[in-house]
């Protein structure tokens, strides 16, 4: 079983990819998503990064669906 040490670097080795592959990302499609603690914001579609908070019209857009 593997110790909860070596969980925690294989965590903060992943995180660190995850930023490397978005720092890398053109960020060019968007979309609205409900992140985990409930907040809604713009992501970026092939990556995942938090872009920003949505526009009035685009949260109206998203909510209707």
């Amino acid at each position: 079983m593997t110790n909860i040490k070596n969980l925690h670097k294989k965590a903060r080795l992943l995180k660190k990819e995850i930023e490397q592959y978005q720092l890398n990302c053109n960020h060019k499609n968007s979309l609205i998503k409900t992140l985990e603690n409930g907040d809604i914001r713009k992501v970026c579609d092939n990556c995942e990064k938090v872009l920003g908070y949505p526009s009035k019209s685009e949260l109206d857009d998203w909510l209707s669906r």
